[in-house]
């Protein structure tokens, strides 16, 4: 007979819960007692038991997932337990009242922090033979994949989508009114980060990384300890590498630490439109919820302290950006200081800015900060393991192979504070593994890729017009602008260009930026041709496929020597 799985029960008097480890899947046998998954609330965790001897037919929830009391979340085909049966069921709550566990790791790599810096590293190390562990006090993918890139990016696909349907009429396509569900999109997302995070945790398995969750302690410069409900762990290690990554920058402003003042992590969670929202950062973190909230309804303000938002890039760049953001009714503020944060009395927030020297006042339902991140620094006892800071005080010091003043103790990602990109950890995660591999290999920083996923896209790589100048080298660019290419025409994404940068002496192309559709995506042909040193000349033998976008790298390095065949 086939049996519906019904939540019945939740801790306390809860009526919904998160859905934490799933252990069986569609498929799989089942005898009564066995686990199926664990629901976790503010009054504990429950794990959800068979009740049935059979095969899980159906489990339509995946972790992470908001489950209510009474829903149907599968089905079994099966026999019901009944208590003349000899099998007994295994309890069905748990507090954590169990005393942990202990256990004793001997490992030849120890990585604390799971996400693209741990978790490549761990790989790499096991790939060469090393027993590793990987200790994660979150989730497996730390706050690139759970929290920051991926359910970012996530969202952004939905937003592009929205914008598609709703100009859909210029394609000769007439649709109705335009509807959207925040749940169903923030659904979506959850159901992307899961998926990725399961994959992780396939990996670990596949490498045989033996993987702790919990919060690691440094006992001393050889031990970590780590402890939660059901281990007590002493783990002995020859080389340690430390992935903690960052967290939240707040500026030092009157209210700006107010619980109510939103972060990233906040806006990827919300389950309302805000109807207006501020966001003090005009950087990549601010832009791209900048997009994303407008093209949901919201009413929207950007505040950066710089000339421009996108500071680090061009001004050709950022003004692409700032006019679409004007376009799109996002009001930016450049060079403008907040200067405090305050509520008024029906809750809605009042920023103070300065701009112009002149006291200016924003106000909107929410507020949030995207002023950057700081090195989590307090992650770990780093006194105990013998490791220093840099110069700045505001990461550890690293040399060229990510070792740490301590030649056992290697430190990668944000924690570093060099470069706090995603795959910037998980290169310094491949170069500290190696080296423990007694692999040689060094970290270089000299060709950087950024992807910022504004509408539309910008992508850089290598030297822009400002570093050229701030490094005195005589240069000569390139530019092809989007809406002479016939797919971006036939795309009805035109904004944007193509614009590369070549030393004036060696004729080598030294950097490139593009700014449109599909600009992340073609960033790595420019990646390419820089790495392999090649001149404009031989760069530009190379026959692009037509109608690509890619056609407009082409036209740039024809640009650069005035030689542009569809754009004089």
């Amino acid at each position: 007979m086939k049996y519906d799985l019904i939540i019945e029960k939740l801790s306390g008097h809860d009526t919904s819960g998160k859905i934490g480890k799933i252990n069986k899947k569609a498929g799989d046998a089942l005898n009564a007692g066995d686990t199926i998954f664990s629901i976790e609330s503010g009054k504990g965790t429950i794990k959800y038991t068979s009740q049935y001897k059979g095969v899980l037919e159906k489990l339509s929830i995946t972790e992470g997932d908001i489950v209510k009391k009474g829903q149907v979340v599968g089905t079994v085909e099966g026999e019901l337990f009944k208590e003349t049966d000899t099998v007994k069921s295994k309890p069905a709550y748990s507090f954590g009242l169990a005393k942990p566990v202990q256990k004793s790791y001997e490992v030849d790599v120890a990585i604390v922090g799971g996400g693209p810096g741990g978790y490549v590293a761990a790989i790499r190390a096991a790939q060469g033979g090393k027993k590793v562990i990987i200790i994660e006090e979150n989730r497996l993918g730390g706050t690139c994949l759970n929290h920051g890139c991926i359910p970012t990016k996530a969202l952004v696909s939905s937003m592009d989508a929205l914008e598609k349907i709703r100009r859909s009429e210029s394609f000769g396509i007439e649709v109705g009114e335009v509807k959207f569900s925040l749940e169903k999109i923030m659904n979506r997302k959850n159901e992307v980060v899961n998926t990725l995070v399961s994959g992780i945790e396939h990996l670990m398995n596949v490498h045989e990384i033996e993987y702790l969750n919990g919060k690691a302690e440094v006992k001393d410069s050889e031990t970590l300890t780590v402890k939660n409900k059901s281990i007590d762990a002493t783990i002995k290690f020859q080389n340690l590498i430390i992935a903690t990554g960052s967290k939240t920058a707040i500026l030092p402003i009157e209210g700006a630490d107010s619980e109510d003042i939103l972060t990233s992590q906040d806006l990827l969670e919300m389950t309302e439109v805000p109807s207006s929202l501020t966001i003090i950062g005009g950087g990549v973190i601010g832009m791209e919820f900048a997009f994303i909230y407008n093209a949901l309804g919201t009413k929207v303000n950007v505040v950066e302290f710089f000339p421009q938002i996108l500071n680090n890039m061009d001004g050709d760049v950022a003004e692409v950006i700032k006019t679409s953001a004007i376009e799109k009714g996002i009001n930016i503020y450049e060079s403008a200081k907040a200067s405090a944060i305050k509520s008024a009395l029906d809750g809605t927030k009042i920023v103070e800015i300065n701009e112009n020297n002149e006291s200016k006042y924003l106000i909107s339902e929410k507020v949030a900060m995207a002023v950057g991140r700081k090195a989590n620094l307090e992650s770990l006892d780093l006194t105990k393991l013998g490791v220093e800071l840099n110069e700045r005080r505001n990461g550890i010091m690293v040399d060229s192979h990510m070792r740490t003043s301590n030649q056992n103790v290697y430190a990668i990602g944000d924690i570093t504070n060099k470069i706090q990109l995603a795959h910037i950890a998980s290169h310094q995660g491949i170069v500290a593994a190696d080296n423990i591999n007694g692999i040689e290999n060094e970290m270089c920083y000299d060709l950087i890729p950024s992807a910022i996923f504004t509408m539309p896209e910008v992508a850089h790589v290598g030297l822009n017009e400002k570093d050229a100048d701030s490094q005195n080298i005589d240069y000569m660019t390139g530019k092809f602008p989007l809406m002479a290419n016939g797919k971006a025409q036939a795309m009805g994404e035109t904004e944007g260009f193509v614009k590369l940068i070549a030393d004036k002496e060696t004729r080598k192309i030294i950097g490139g930026t593009i700014v449109g559709v599909h600009a992340t995506d073609m960033l790595s042909t420019i990646s390419n041709i820089i790495v392999s040193g090649l001149t404009i000349d031989k760069a530009a033998h190379v026959i692009y496929a037509h109608p690509t976008t890619a056609e407009s790298i082409h036209e740039a390095l024809l640009n650069i020597d005035g030689r542009g065949i569809h754009f004089a």
